[in-house]
């Protein structure tokens, strides 16, 4: 039997609660903790809440699940996206490291193609000729190399000047789906000294196949 008060257990034959000290009524409190679960034996009259159901565990965990989702593709979407400064910044990181991998992000996968069948070399042949010709690039520049750039105003180029690139090509690239030309400035320091400079140059950057790259002609 409980306290029909506060929901504290009566030992039998007690006429008043030993937590409350109200009277008890043998009637009330016999059916005090139906559709309850047993009272928390902590504050007075607090009540145990009942467990969250699975239907309703499911919802939530299913939200928070969404929620985090959405928090890396934004991250990622902020960061790691490719835009058309995405090539422009593989540029700079080829001057700092003579990245290979990053010389060849600026190169279209269509291009190199077709490098592969005009050479006759394979993929990994064409990336080591890469790098030899990065490494005799900057053979006078020995030390620690820091660019600082700035990518400037970019002009989207008009329909006729994407049509003359394509041909330029002869259509080994195929529709070129966007194309601007970009100011570049840029100071390249050696161990600390300025070695190499260039202002307002501009860049072409072409998209292809939902990609940016820089237009071939210009490396």
């Amino acid at each position: 039997m409980f306290c029909s008060h506060c929901g504290q257990e009566l030992k039998e034959g007690g006429k008043f609660c030993p937590r409350c000290g109200a009277p008890v009524d043998p009637a009330a409190g016999a059916g005090f903790s139906t559709g309850y679960q047993k009272m928390n034996p902590g504050p007075q009259g607090a009540v145990m809440k009942k467990g969250v159901s699975p239907a309703v565990a499911a919802v939530i965990i299913g939200v928070i699940l969404v929620c985090i989702a959405g928090a890396v593709f934004m991250a990622y979407f902020l960061f790691f996206r490719n835009t058309y400064k995405t090539p422009i910044k593989n540029l700079v990181k080829v001057m700092e490291d003579q990245d290979t991998d990053a010389a060849l992000a600026l190169i279209p996968e269509r291009y190199l193609k077709v490098m592969e069948g005009v050479t006759g070399m394979d993929s990994d042949e064409l990336a080591d000729m890469l790098e030899d010709e990065l490494i005799s690039g900057f053979d006078e520049y020995t030390g620690d190399i820091k660019v600082d750039y700035d990518i400037g105003d970019a002009r989207d180029l008009t329909d006729s000047e994407v049509q003359s690139l394509e041909s330029d090509y002869m259509g080994y690239l195929g529709d070129i789906e966007d194309a601007k030309e970009v100011e570049f400035s840029y100071e390249m320091y050696v161990d600390g000294e300025l070695r190499d400079s260039g202002e307002d140059e501009q860049l072409t950057v072409i998209k292809l196949d939902g990609k940016w790259y820089l237009n071939p002609g210009d490396m």
